[in-house]
Formats: structure tokens, sequence, C-alpha cells
């Protein structure tokens, strides 16, 4: 997990190992965007979803998410997941917590 700031906005990178399962892992970011899609800004990463032999691609503005992209096959390097969020006003150790919370309860594992 890594976090920079870059004026009032701040980044918060998620990486992790293990496959997610899409359905929970759709749960988990519905509620973070309803209650504090306000202050985040950007969404986007690249998903290795339990099930799939293709990456996922999300991305979103704020409360907004674009439909998901199935890439043809995983890019170069490691094939694991990567999210990036750009936030305002928003404590990157909550969405750490959240997702940590996520993965030890929601997710099932690959």
């Amino acid at each position: 997990v890594a976090e920079g700031c870059h004026g009032s906005a701040e980044v918060c990178c998620l990486e992790f190992d293990r496959p997610l399962d899409w359905m929970a892992f759709g749960v988990w970011l519905s509620m973070l965007l309803r209650c504090h899609g306000q202050r985040i800004l950007r969404v986007k990463g690249i998903l290795d979803v339990i099930d799939a032999s293709q990456p996922i691609v999300i991305h979103g503005v704020q409360h907004s998410l674009h439909p998901p992209v199935h890439l043809p096959a995983w890019p170069a390097g490691e094939r694991r997941s990567r999210l990036v969020f750009i936030v305002r006003d928003l404590d990157t150790a909550l969405l750490r917590r959240s997702f940590a919370a996520f993965m030890g309860g929601l997710g099932r594992a690959a």
C-alpha cells in the first residue's frame, strides 16, 4: 500500500495477490462510493477475479462507475490486482481498513 499527497488530493494504492470474488468486490466498492463518493475523485484498477482468466479494468469518478472492461490478456508483469484511488478529505487509512475487512470477510478465497 502506497500513499502520496498532491495538493489537496491524496493518492491511495492497493495491491493484492489473491483473486477477488467479483460480486463481493462490487458490493464493497458500491458501498464505499455511496458513502464517500463525493470525496473519491477517481478510482482506477485492474482486477484478478476468481474464475476469470482475463483481467477486468474498472474506472470511475465520484459516485459514477463506468462499465468494466475485460482485457483480452494480462499486460506484461505480474498477475495481481491493483486499485488507485484519488481522494480529497478522506482518510486513506479508512480505505485500507475497509478493504482489509472486505478481503477478510466478504471475498471468498480462490
